[in-house]
C-alpha cells in the first residue's frame, strides 16, 4: 500500500506539486504528455528527492535502507540504460536478486533456478549481450529483471511502448501470474490496456492527482474528453480519438 501525502518533486525545478493520493489495490497511472507521470514514480522509489510524506505500507520511505527498499519496491523505467551493454542477458537479471544475497558471496542455486525460468518464459537467449538488442528486447530484459526482484510493489512505465502486438498480450498475461500480494502500478497511455487490466486510476493533471477507485467512472466517456481535451469513441471493446 501506498500513501502519497503532499508530495512535491522534480529535477532542476518541481514538475509535481503537493500531490496526494493512497492507493491500496493495483492501479494505473494515465495523463498527458509531460505531467510528471515518470518522475512521480522515480519520487515513489526513492530514486529522486521529494518534499512531502511517501509510506510504504505505513513507512516512510525515508527511512529505507537500499536492500529493504529493493524488496519493497521497484521501478521499470521505459527504455534500458545501462552503464555497461557488454555483460549478457543472464548476468542483467541476475542482478535482480541483488538485494538478497549477502555481500561478497555468490547467488545461490534458488537463484539461478529463478532467473533461467524468467529467461525461457521472455524468449530471450541467456547469453545475447544487452547492447545487441531490440528495443522491445530490452523491455522485455527490464521486465524480466523486476520479476526476479520480487518486491512487494513493482512499478512498470510504459512496460508495451516497444512491443509487438504478441508481447504486449504477454506482458498483459505475466500480471496476472504475479502474487497476489505483488501490488502492480502500470504507467501508460494506452487506454485500451488501462481498462482491459481494471486497475484502479490515477489522473495527473497540473497541480492534482484525481483517484478514481472505480475505473468504469473514469472510462466514460465524458470524463476522458474532459480529461484529455479531446473527443473519443468509446464502444464495449475499444477506445479510440474520433479524428472526424
Amino acid at each position: 500500500m501506498i500513501v502519497v501525502e503532499g508530495v512535491s518533486c522534480g529535477y532542476q525545478r518541481p514538475v509535481l506539486h503537493d500531490i496526494s493520493f493512497s492507493a491500496q489495490r493495483d492501479l494505473c497511472v494515465l495523463g498527458v504528455n509531460g505531467i510528471g507521470k515518470s518522475t512521480l514514480a522515480k519520487a515513489l522509489c526513492g530514486l529522486i528527492p521529494a518534499e512531502g510524506e511517501i509510506l510504504i505500507d505505513g513507512r516512510d520511505l525515508k527511512s529505507f535502507s537500499a536492500a529493504p527498499r529493493a524488496k519493497a519496491i521497484t521501478y521499470i523505467p521505459p527504455k534500458l540504460e545501462s552503464f555497461d551493454t557488454l555483460i549478457t542477458v543472464h548476468e542483467f537479471i541476475l542482478m535482480g536478486r541483488y538485494p538478497y544475497k549477502d555481500p561478497f558471496t555468490a547467488y545461490s542455486a534458488e537463484d539461478e533456478k529463478l532467473v533461467t525460468g524468467l529467461i525461457e518464459e521472455s524468449a530471450l537467449e541467456a547469453d545475447h549481450l544487452i547492447g545487441e538488442l531490440s528495443s522491445g528486447q530490452q523491455q522485455l530484459l527490464l521486465i524480466a529483471q523486476a520479476l526476479s526482484q520480487q518486491s512487494d510493489i513493482i512499478i512498470f512505465d510504459e512496460p508495451t511502448a516497444n512491443l509487438d502486438p504478441k508481447h504486449a498480450k504477454d506482458f498483459y498475461d505475466a500480471l496476472h501470474t504475479l502474487p497476489e500480494k505483488t501490488q502492480k502500478i502500470v504507467i501508460t497511455h494506452d487506454l485500451n490496456l488501462a481498462r482491459q487490466l481494471g486497475f484502479e486510476i490515477l489522473f495527473l493533471q497540473k497541480d492534482r492527482a484525481k483517484h478514481y477507485s472505480d475505473p468504469d467512472a473514469f472510462f466514460q466517456r465524458d470524463n476522458l474528453e474532459a480529461c484529455y481535451g479531446v473527443a473519443f469513441s468509446v464502444n464495449d471493446d475499444v477506445i479510440g480519438v474520433a479524428y472526424d
